[in-house]
This record gives structure tokens, C-alpha cells and sequence, in this order.
């Protein structure tokens, strides 16, 4: 694409065509001396964190060896497999720079008092979106009044809505509803809607292809959540797939890069603190990929951007970002806290 564009578009591209190849150089030696995978329990152990300082002492989940672990075993590659892999991590990269990173705030059931709106509103309005796509889950009942405050362009993104729009629907929200207000995005399938951490089931993989056709035929936008629990983590890489490949089997036909953003969430991680490596997250999110481009098409999959959703924070962001499939985060805890700036800029460093 830089090379159509004439030598304009080199010079443009040029800072992540080098530094695309960097990573593939990385990724080269990496692959020669090998790091399996391995998945193993998660300890309570604690390890403190090199973040902690003058605001006082930070706690990290410690792993031994971690529901990401890499072992140094020897995986056969020789030196044919690295420049592949090298090759595979630089193409990918390249394919990245014409996604346009985006960061949600998912303020889930908060705050308590709508007298703390206004600094959270805050917040998000010292985001920098001049290179970043941002947008924010309000509280159902907070919905209304963050409609129009936001400066810098971040969307009000409702966490729900139901199906069938106005009418005798207790509980529920209409996309109609919705855009009446000026809202033109919605989030559908986050795993506390979906039944994780004891709360009772209220979609299915069933009901939110229902609710995506049903939001993209109303003119909207849509950011659709998929994720696995622990259980199916332990068991693998090709584990996980499998259920981002059930969770996505009625959508692959309604995906559009323009109009439908995926947030991966490992449900583990939500809340706990945990968090995958950032060579984990791109190998989970480059598989998510790759099933797009087989059962959707290569160029929705190229266009489509996946964000990370376990546990982002200012502290992890950066590392999270080099990731060539990582597009960005949708954040849970952080997201209530002015560190969530400090994530838009990581990610936005990156393009």
C-alpha cells in the first residue's frame, strides 16, 4: 500500500516498516532458540510490582510458571521455520498500519454517585484521539447524561440492547432509543452478559448474532465481545479457538471492518489482575485472525480490528501494543481511573 502511494506514502510508512522489521528480526531469533507453550495452573503466589512507589506498594499475580508460560524446551524449528515466522510477524505488521487503534472505557455498573461522572467524563476527555479511536460504556442509567460530553470525539457506547427495539421490553434499551440521543455504537456480548462469574445467563451465542444483524440493519455500529474462562484456556491454545471460532460461527457472514470491532476478554483475567503475555495475546489474536480470514475473507480480516480486554492497564499497555494484532484495549477498572489516557497513548505510539 505505502509503495501505490508513490514516494509520499514510503516516507510515510517508513518508521513501521522498520519497525516491523525489527520485530520480524526478533521474532526470527526467538523462534530459532524456541519458547514452547505451556499452559499450567494459576498460583495465588504474589510478587511485588516494579511499578510500586511513592503511591504505595502494587501486588502482581506471580505465575510459576503462568497460565502463559514459555519453556526454553527445543521445538525442532530450524532455521527455514524462524525466517517463516519472521516473515509471518512482518507481514502482519505492515497489514496492521492501516487499522486505526481503538480503546474502550467499560465503566460497567459505576460509579455509585453521579457526582463523580463529571471526572471520569474528565478522564476520557484528556485522551489524545488524534491517533486513536475512543469510546466509553457508560451505566445504563448514566447513559443520557454522558451523551454530549465528550469533547474529543470518544463515543458513547452502551453496554446492551435488546433485539426488537421499542415496545413492551422491561429492562431492555432500543438501538431507536439510542439513536434518538446521538449515539451510533453499542457493545453486545461482554461475559458478565453472558453468564461468567455466577451472574445469570442473558445472551447466548444465538442471541447476539440476532442482536448484531438486527444493530447493523439499524445503521450502527457494534463492538462484539467473545472471550473463554479459565477451564478452557488450561487446555490450549487450539482449545480457545475453538470456542472463539463457536462464539463466532453465526457472525462471520455480518463482520465489516467498518461497522464491527472484536473484544477478546479472556474471562480469567477480567478483574483478577492476570493477564497474558503480550506474545500470548498475539498469538490468541493473530488465531482469531486467521479464522476470520477463512470464514469470513482475507480482506475483512485484514481490516478487522480485535481488541485486547484482560486486565489493561497503564502498566502493561505498551508492551500489549508492540503486538502487531493487538488494535487496542477495552478496559474494565482502568478505565475509571485517569490512567486510561496514558493506554490511549501507548497505543497510539504504536501507529
Amino acid at each position: 500500500q505505502a509503495f501505490s502511494r508513490g514516494p509520499a506514502g514510503i516516507l510515510t510508512s517508513l518508521p513501521n516498516m522498520v519497525k516491523a522489521l525489527g520485530v520480524a528480526l526478533v521474532a526470527a531469533a526467538s523462534f530459532h532458540g524456541a519458547a514452547a507453550f505451556e499452559i499450567v495452573s494459576i498460583t495465588p503466589n504474589l510478587r511485588r510490582s516494579a511499578a510500586a512507589g511513592a503511591s504505595g506498594d502494587r501486588f502482581m499475580p506471580q505465575q510459576e510458571p503462568g497460565l502463559f508460560a514459555g519453556s526454553s524446551a527445543p521445538t525442532g524449528l530450524g532455521l527455514a521455520g524462524a525466517v517463516a515466522a519472521a516473515a509471518a510477524v512482518l507481514g502482519a505488521t505492515l497489514r496492521r498500519a492501516s487499522r486505526r487503534p481503538v480503546v474502550g472505557g467499560n465503566w460497567k455498573c459505576n460509579p455509585e454517585s453521579m457526582k463523580a461522572l463529571d471526572g471520569l467524563v474528565a478522564n476520557i476527555n484528556a485522551c489524545d484521539t488524534s491517533k486513536c479511536d475512543v469510546y466509553v460504556c457508560p451505566s445504563p442509567l448514566h447513559v443520557a447524561y454522558c451523551a454530549a460530553k465528550f469533547t474529543n470525539g470518544a463515543k458513547v457506547t452502551p453496554q446492551n440492547c435488546n433485539f426488537k427495539g421499542c415496545g413492551a421490553f422491561t429492562g431492555e434499551m432500543a438501538v431507536e432509543q439510542m439513536k434518538d440521543m446521538g449515539i451510533s455504537q453499542v457493545l453486545i456480548g461482554h461475559s458478565e452478559r453472558r453468564g461468567e462469574f455466577g451472574i445469570l445467563p442473558m445472551d447466548d451465542n444465538t442471541t447476539l448474532a440476532t442482536k448484531l444483524k438486527y444493530i447493523l440493519d439499524a445503521g450502527m455500529t457494534c463492538v462484539f465481545c467473545i472471550g473463554e474462562p479459565k477451564e478452557i484456556r488450561e487446555k490450549g491454545l487450539d482449545a480457545v479457538l475453538a470456542e472463539m471460532d463457536a462464539q463466532m460461527t453465526q457472525i462471520y457472514s455480518l463482520l465489516d471492518p467498518e461497522k464491527v470491532i472484536i473484544a477478546y476478554e479472556p474471562v480469567w483475567a477480567i478483574g483478577t489482575g492476570l493477564t497474558a503475555t503480550p506474545q500470548d495475546a498475539q498469538a490468541t489474536h493473530a488465531g482469531i485472525r486467521k479464522l476470520i480470514a477463512e470464514k469470513s475473507s482475507p480482506a475483512v480480516a485484514d481490516g478487522i480490528r480485535i481488541q485486547y480486554g484482560g486486565s489493561a492497564n497503564a502498566a502493561n499497555a505498551a508492551e500489549l501494543s508492540a503486538q502487531p494484532d493487538v488494535d487496542g484495549f477495552l478496559v474494565g477498572g482502568a478505565s475509571l481511573k485517569p490512567e486510561f489516557a496514558e493506554i490511549v497513548a501507548a497505543i497510539s505510539s504504536e501507529f
